[in-house]
């Protein structure tokens, strides 16, 4: 990963306070607004795309539509005008946009720009997830593969032994000391509530940056980047930066 020397403001979804979160509008704002790195949520469609959409469902964002992302064509996801009222949204508004395929959102980017796909799986074969990645990914430079699901992950690194990987863990810190190695993962990400010194130190000690999520608040991201935190996950990139008096990368802006 080619990224400038820490600490990192990554986008969480993009700019996901501003724009519905993982649009291709929001991963441009984060882009526009110098944030180093973006992640959004990547899961297999019916047809074996890869189509950017966090939930299993659409039950949060398709105004109660609860058919499952995984048994939908990446066209048929694409058709559904997808909503979300954040409890910070201005004057109230919904937030629009539709799903794109991963494709589709990495062709709207620039090509060298920095992106943590972080896979999603609920009933999909492992071996055409991995395949989708290695189809849309393989290609790609500065491209981290994250997931809760480690075994996901290593599937990938059979297919795409060079790819840097990341597991993420909400729980069981001693587990997220011993997958990194067997990973031989890039970065370990943490729930900020999971962030402590003996996980930085063990992070730091196998040369693998620590990245926390999600940190809106600027005292909150202070306190982890001085604990030795390398980047924290954020839905405001732009207000973080500006309060944390971090510039904006300069090759995006």
């Amino acid at each position: 990963m080619e990224l400038p020397p820490p600490p990192w403001v990554i986008a969480h979804r993009g700019a996901s306070a501003a724009l519905l979160e993982n649009t291709v509008d929001a991963c441009r704002l984060a882009v526009e607004v110098g944030a180093p790195m973006l992640e959004v949520d990547v899961q297999l469609a019916a047809d074996d795309e890869l189509v950017v959409f966090h939930d299993r469902d659409l039950a949060r964002l398709g105004r109660g539509d609860r058919r499952v992302v995984e048994r939908l064509t990446g066209g048929e996801l694409a058709e559904v005008e997808l909503t979300l009222v954040r409890h910070d949204s201005p004057g109230g508004e919904p937030l629009r946009g539709r799903a794109p395929t991963l494709a589709e959102l990495l062709a709207a980017l620039p090509a060298d720009y920095p992106i943590d796909v972080e896979l999603k799986r609920f009933d999909a074969n492992y071996s055409w997830l991995s395949r989708g990645v290695m189809q849309d990914l393989a290609q790609r430079p500065n491209v981290l593969v994250s997931s809760f699901d480690w075994m996901a992950l290593a599937y990938v690194r059979v297919l795409l032994p060079r790819m840097p990987v990341a597991p993420i863990g909400e729980r069981r810190p001693e587990a997220l000391l011993d997958a990194p190695a067997k990973l031989d993962a890039w970065s370990v990400h943490v729930h900020r509530k999971l962030a402590n010194a003996e996980l930085v130190a063990a992070a730091r000690a196998a040369g693998r940056p620590l990245l926390v999520y999600t940190v809106d608040d600027a005292a909150e991201a202070r306190g982890l980047f001085a604990l030795g935190v390398s980047g924290v996950f954020s839905d405001y990139p732009a207000r973080l930066l500006r309060e944390l008096e971090l510039p904006p990368t300069p090759s995006l802006t």
